[in-house]
């Protein structure tokens, strides 16, 4: 079990992001939804462990994980909005760094890159490569260590129809094997298919809840 206790984000004194708790069973996906601006990427930024929370927890079975860098190097992957990769090294020098940073021995794992289309493009220059591109490889980086958690912020968005279902089925499979997913979209179908609960987050508030109307006018994007 995956457990977020209490996890709050505030900003120059305005509070951005209320206490948010949740919890995550082995097999299950979480969406996350909401209007632009509601704090879902600083939710996400706050569980990867990318950015420091006020106060809260991050329990994973059992065990409090915050600052644990081997349980984030290991056994969760994140996919941020917006790549954060480095325009001066190729796609491999990337992968490389990244697998090296995690600990993770011996050559790329090669179904990892077939799966995103990313052999390929291995000795090609990040800087020169399209957005969608860039996302499978940010995808891949955080496919790299097979971990048990993946947190994923708007993932599909840049990826081609053919990129983007082959994603989608792995993920569902990676929850069939008991993988975790935490998946924020706009996108509905994608709610409907990945995810068994979803958080709504509005000015900083979370609460339970299907996506409304609202989030409708992004389904098919």
């Amino acid at each position: 079990m995956m457990e977020v206790q209490g996890l709050h984000k505030s900003y120059g004194g305005r509070r951005v992001l209320a206490p948010v708790s949740f919890s995550l069973a082995a097999g299950e996906g979480l969406g996350i939804v909401g209007p632009n601006g509601s704090g879902k990427s600083t939710l996400l930024r706050l569980v990867a462990q990318v950015q420091r929370p006020d106060g809260g927890r991050i329990l994973f079975q059992g065990r409090d994980v915050m600052g644990d860098r081997q349980f984030l190097r290991r056994q969760l992957g994140y996919v941020p909005q917006g790549d954060q990769l480095a325009g001066d090294l190729t796609v491999k020098q990337q992968l490389k760094l990244w697998q090296a940073a995690c600990g993770i021995p011996g050559g790329l794992d090669e179904a990892v890159m077939e799966q995103m289309g990313v052999t390929s493009m291995l000795p090609k220059p990040i800087a020169q490569l399209s957005g969608g591109m860039r996302q499978r490889v940010s995808i891949a980086m955080a496919l790299l260590q097979r971990p048990q958690i993946l947190v994923m912020d708007e993932a599909t968005v840049g990826l081609d129809e053919r990129y983007g279902q082959a994603l989608l089925d792995w993920l569902e499979r990676f929850m069939g094997q008991g993988g975790r997913l935490i998946w924020c979209t706009h996108r509905v179908r994608e709610l409907e298919r990945l995810c068994g609960r979803c958080l709504r987050l509005e000015d900083g508030q979370a609460r339970w809840g299907a996506p409304e109307q609202e989030d409708m006018r992004n389904s098919d994007r």
